[in-house]
């Protein structure tokens, strides 16, 4: 296969490449106690009425409403107590004229009554109650399907089911819905030099960074993220890893030994594994150059730079779009903000550039200041705010000039933008 590395590929190229291809996950059902943050795959109406019986608003007594007119302060009406109805309950006694029956909120309705005198409004003496307020017919009285009907759309198709949607289905009795499938995604990191957090640390070994954070990223991105290990610099290692992913696994997403050369060595299993649908090695983009993409029999495998932040930022601009739009998710909502230049940021032209920044307010205005860590810094991203994008065409922002920032978390989520020192 023709090498690529050296002749990078512009994103448009591969985002192109990556719309062709079709993962979407199956339709699958789940309780309603697991469902937050599904999406929902067809839309919800309501096989019931809620509520499904007539019931009380308000603690007091329900009435025939005719018998209360006329009452007042200086002249209550005066209703016979038959009995009482407490919630729950799934018996009420029928009243007639000039009859009440005692009621808690949420209570049955008895048969015959047609609105409900609030306990504030009466005063009960022995079997007998005076009324100090007429009420009106329907008055704190909750009818059958008031809130939802049946058949009634409850929760649309396509909606990122919150705690309130999911309430909402409950109340109507139903105790799973149908979401769209998540991604299984195969994560893994390679490398002989890579330990495990929590193994043994010796000379020449690093804490394996990258799986940890990918794995994470996948869930927040909405996909199941299936974790595989550390894989060792062995072809046949690779190569069977490979093999696992794509066999049990919607989409693939490796870290580490995508550099050109002796490093060579994931794209170089991946070649093995026979014909590939496509498959990009360098992309005009920095960081995330040495990135290699390919798709074998309709699956993508990501094969991102062993740097972290490199890693990372790849993930986020090339990645999580991939995933979040095969399992019907919306880009990430709030995650951008408009600020301006605090300085003069420069850029390697003729290439299309992702820079890590931080953010200050000053003077009632955002501004972005760059991270002059490189991309071998563990802790670039995890002391920026988010990045900002210099096309290709540029070789610098000017001081003062508005960029769009993507950010890392919530804006709500970044404390002490005042405080921060530059």
């Amino acid at each position: 296969m023709k090498e690529l590395f050296y002749s990078v590929t512009p994103l448009e190229e591969l985002f192109v490449k990556l719309d062709k291809l079709d993962v979407s996950p199956p339709v699958v059902e789940v309780s309603v106690w697991d469902a937050l943050g599904r999406v929902l795959a067809e839309d919800f109406r309501s096989p019931v009425n809620v509520p499904h019986f007539r019931r009380a608003a308000r603690d007091g007594y329900a009435v025939v409403a005719r018998d209360t007119f006329g009452a007042g302060e200086e002249k209550p009406v005066t209703l016979r107590v038959i009995g009482e109805v407490k919630a729950g309950d799934e018996r009420s006694p029928r009243i007639g004229d000039r009859a009440c029956v005692k009621v808690a909120t949420g209570a049955l309705m008895p048969e015959g009554a047609d609105a409900v005198v609030m306990v504030e409004h009466a005063v009960e003496r022995e079997e007998y109650v005076d009324v100090y307020r007429a009420v009106t017919p329907g008055e704190n009285v909750v009818e059958e399907g008031r809130d939802i009907r049946r058949g009634a759309l409850v929760v649309e198709k396509g909606r990122v089911l919150a705690p309130q949607d999911i309430g909402a289905i409950a109340a109507t009795g139903v105790d799973k819905v149908r979401v769209y499938g998540r991604l299984r995604v195969a994560v893994a990191s390679t490398g002989d030099e890579l330990v495990a957090p929590g193994g043994e640390l010796k000379p020449g070994k690093i804490y394996d960074v990258n799986s940890v954070t990918l794995v994470n990223a996948v869930r927040a991105s909405g996909g199941e993220a299936v974790y595989m290990g550390v894989i060792r610099d062995s072809r046949e290692l690779l190569l069977n890893a490979l093999r696992e992913a794509l066999a049990t696994c919607d989409v693939v997403v490796f870290s580490g030994g995508t550099s050109k050369g002796p490093g060579d060595a994931v794209p170089s299993a991946l070649r093995d594994l026979g014909d590939l649908d496509f498959m990009i090695h360098g992309l005009a983009m920095k960081p995330g150059k040495p990135t290699a993409v390919a798709s074998y029999k309709g699956k993508p495998v990501f094969m991102l730079p062993g740097y972290p932040t490199s890693a990372l930022l790849s993930y986020y601009v090339i990645v999580d779009p991939y995933i979040r739009k095969w399992s019907h998710l919306p880009p990430c909502e709030g995650m951008e903000v408009k600020a301006r230049a605090g300085v003069k940021i420069f850029s390697e032209e003729g290439r299309l550039e992702f820079k890590p920044v931080r953010l200050k307010v000053e003077g009632g205005e955002v501004r972005v200041y760059p991270a002059y860590t490189g991309s071998e810094a563990i802790t670039t991203l995890s002391l920026t705010h988010g990045y900002i994008e210099i096309k290709a065409s540029r070789s610098f922002i000017e001081q003062g000039e508005e960029v769009t920032v993507r950010l890392f978390r919530p804006l709500r989520e970044i404390r002490g933008l005042e405080e921060e020192s530059w």
